[in-house]
């Protein structure tokens, strides 16, 4: 295996990747029951001036050095939800570490393994990042990887000191040492490092910490590379450089599915820089619905020194396009007037929850039938796409940001024949996700170029090549028809929805509070590609049903808050089919609405033309709710304010959490206001930020205090929860202010901003 410490200065996977081709040098302690295993690397024997500087390599995210500093890494890359930070912090507060002796990593080992079906997964820690899951899978595994190291180290202390065992069990830690109690003694953990690797921890000795003993955990931090990213050090993959590889732009295709008619590749093999012309497949795939699914578009590749020449050399190529007839007539208007004519025809759709008989109750009583219609959203990450693949005879580098180092493996593999096991990822910070960098046609193109030119090449996408050739969010059209009893409580609900691709949130709210429910589902497919944004389908199921809830609030002559609350009664767990947990609690829920409200003050007269919106939502663990103020005034929309409360289990980072808070709500706005697709036969209309505008600071409340409700349950995501509530508190507070209900998503389009 090739090492680049110098060039990426990158340290410890430099280390880590020499020993690993050394079985000999490694054991491993399993965990037992945990499913995971900690490494612990034993120290060869060394020269007197290596020892000097030698550190101790406790697990795979530690390293203790002599003079009691610590390097850390990461056991989740970091696209924004602070998991660079977080992931350490567990670590650090069982270890019992001190915070500001500890050196962070720039990149993220990625340590992959295979099950017995070939499937390359993690070894450690769960790598992934997407539905909000980071911190959840790895809360427990990073604990228990803390508190073994611990023990070892207690361990070697009671033996330097000669304790008995009953002796050992009152040495205590604290801020990087063992202290004995009795004695006043103390041994820093660079002192014990290298014996206490030697140490073996069953998962019975274990002592996990009680929440009362966290010291770093509980605490506001602020995020470890937050200065580079400020002062513009290369910290995300675009920044990267490799040793050798080629530059490389493709033309894409500007139509979804075009082939490639002609190009002029003599002329781009002049621009000066200029190596080679490459043409690559459109390679094909599968939704997991099974539909044909276009994984990498037709493109020609120019590959130079430089980046500017490769750009110079693909506007030179003139390549002539025609559309494949399998790809004629996509076109998003006429996809949502498809939707529409469904959800309000008679045509049977696929039942997919039902409880008690919505449709008989609403066949007799006077009931709400309204229609409510969101676009495709695009992922628009401020980093445009890049990977950098070195393909060998044998093993093969990748430097990439992608969401799951896995799935990357897994590509090189699958495309080269190269055992997964033999592919170094080297996971790099990544300038926003959303979903789309679980996708992997900017890895296959950089993995099939440096195959077929068998150098390493980087690629790199520009900001129209991103949008045009984005998954979109699935566009989705949602007839709602619901009453109310003559106590003004929500009584029936039939939720008939369209949509292009993706499922559907009915396990969600109002589902299980009203007695008579339906959910039904078509699903129209469509040639528009269309993959995961942020919190797949919970925007668009929110703002249907709290819009919906609070017409139906006005209905009853309640108020909108006090109509929630008292949908939510009794307080109960009912069991959860969705992702993110195995329950969906209303106490939790109503909880969040309460916290919401009470820093808006939501009882208190707002001035003429403000009106307060409030919507709330459970997405992959965790419960959040909003409170919007706005001013509408000659159909212009000013927000003025807006304040969130969120429940998340223990929280281990309050400042993340605010940050999360703010930046999921403000892209959920975003995507209310602003973040509409056009495709007209099969070309995206919109594909920079001069035609597809992204809010702004003059759109943005002037302020989002948040409540970080406590309480003891185990910590979950905070990545996509706060973006569900976005586009209905926005719409239910220009609805209070000016009467104008919003039932068609963007709002740009029906009013200024």
């Amino acid at each position: 295996m090739r090492c680049y410490r110098h060039h990426f200065q990158y340290r410890c996977r430099c280390v880590r990747m020499e020993n690993f081709n050394l079985n000999r040098r490694w054991f491993i302690k399993s965990l037992a029951g945990s499913g995971m295993a900690l490494a612990v690397v034993p120290h060869l024997p060394l020269l007197a001036a290596e020892a000097e500087k030698a550190g101790s390599d406790w697990c795979v995210y530690v390293t203790i050095n002599k003079d009691n500093s610590v390097l850390m890494s990461s056991p989740v890359m970091d696209m924004g939800q602070h998991m660079k930070t977080t992931g350490p912090m567990i670590l650090a507060d069982e270890m019992d570490l001190d915070w500001d002796l500890i050196e962070f990593t720039k990149d993220c080992p990625a340590w992959l393994n295979k099950n017995d079906e070939g499937a390359v997964g993690y070894q450690y820690s769960d790598m992934g990042t997407g539905g909000s899951h980071a911190v959840r899978r790895n809360w427990q595994y990073m604990r228990e990887a803390g508190a073994t190291v611990r023990q070892m180290l207690v361990k070697e202390a009671a033996s330097q000191w000669r304790l008995s065992a009953a002796q050992m069990a009152k040495l205590q830690t604290k801020a990087s040492y063992v202290i004995n109690p009795e004695t006043g003694a103390r041994l820093s953990y660079g002192a014990l490092a290298d014996k206490a690797a030697l140490h073996t921890v069953d998962k019975s000795e274990l002592q996990l910490k009680d929440k009362s003993q966290y010291h770093i955990m509980g605490k506001d931090t602020r995020t470890i590379d937050l200065k580079d990213i400020v002062t513009g050090q290369p910290t995300f993959g675009i920044d990267m450089d490799y040793p050798g590889a080629l530059q490389a732009v493709i033309a894409r295709a500007p139509q979804i599915g075009a082939d490639i008619k002609a190009y002029d590749k003599q002329v781009a093999l002049k621009v000066p820089g200029v190596k080679a012309v490459v043409e690559i497949p459109r390679m094909m795939g599968k939704y997991w619905n099974d539909d044909d699914k276009q994984e990498v578009a037709n493109g020609v590749a120019v590959l130079a020194d430089n980046l500017w020449a490769a750009m110079k050399a693909r506007d030179a190529l003139n390549v002539q396009w025609h559309v494949n007839e399998h790809y004629q007539g996509q076109d998003s208007e006429l996809q949502s007037q498809q939707f529409n004519e469904l959800v309000n025809s008679d045509k049977a759709a696929t039942e997919r929850k039902k409880s008690g008989d919505a449709r008989a109750w609403l066949a007799n009583n006077p009931h709400l039938d309204q229609v409510y219609e969101t676009p495709l959203f695009a992922h628009a990450c401020m980093e445009p796409f890049n990977c950098i693949a070195d393909i060998r005879e044998n093993d093969a580098t990748i430097v990439v940001g992608h969401q799951f180092p896995n799935i990357v493996a897994e590509e090189v593999e699958q495309n080269t024949g190269i055992d997964a096991l033999k592919v170094e990822v080297i996971s790099k910070r990544m300038g926003g996700g959303f979903g789309r960098r679980f996708e992997r046609d900017f890895v296959r193109e950089a993995i099939y170029l440096s195959k077929t030119l068998k150098r390493p090449v980087k690629v790199t996408w520009t900001r129209e090549d991103e949008i045009t050739h984005d998954y979109f969010a699935p566009a989705y059209v949602m007839r709602i028809m619901a009453g109310n009893n003559k106590e003004g409580k929500t009584t029936a609900w039939l939720h008939r929805q369209a949509q292009t691709r993706g499922g559907a949130r009915d396990d969600c709210f109002p589902n299980h509070l009203i007695p008579n429910f339906q959910s039904e589902h078509f699903t129209e497919l469509s040639k528009i590609p269309t993959g995961p944004w942020r919190g797949p389908a919970h925007l668009q199921w929110t703002f249907a049903c709290e819009s919906m809830t609070d017409e139906l609030a006005l209905d009853a002559g309640i108020d909108p808050l006090q109509y929630r609350l008292e949908m939510l009664k009794p307080h109960k767990e009912y069991a959860y089919e969705g992702w993110g947990g195995d329950v969906i609690d209303s106490g939790r829920m109503a909880r969040c609405y309460e916290e919401a409200a009470r820093l808006a003050q939501w009882h208190t007269p707002r001035p003429k033309g403000h009106g307060l919106g409030v919507a709330g939502h459970f997405t992959f663990g965790s419960y959040a709710a909003f409170v919007v103020e706005v001013k509408v005034e000659d159909n212009h929309l000013n927000i003025v304010n807006a304040w969130g409360a969120i429940d998340c289990g223990f929280a281990i980072n309050p400042n993340h959490i605010r940050n999360q808070m703010e930046g999921g709500f403000i892209d959920g706005l975003n995507a209310t206001l602003f973040n509409k697709v056009n495709v007209v036969n099969g070309t995206v209309q919109n594909n920079n930020f001069d035609t597809l505008p992204f809010m702004r600071m003059l759109h943005a409340p002037r302020d989002i205090p948040v409540s970080i409700i406590s309480n003891d349950y185990p910590p979950t995501g905070v990545g996509e929860p706060p973006t569900a509530p976005a586009a209905a508190a926005l719409c239910n507070a220009i609805f209070a202010a000016s009467g104008k209900r919003i039932r068609k998503l963007p709002i740009a389009e029906q009013m200024s901003v």
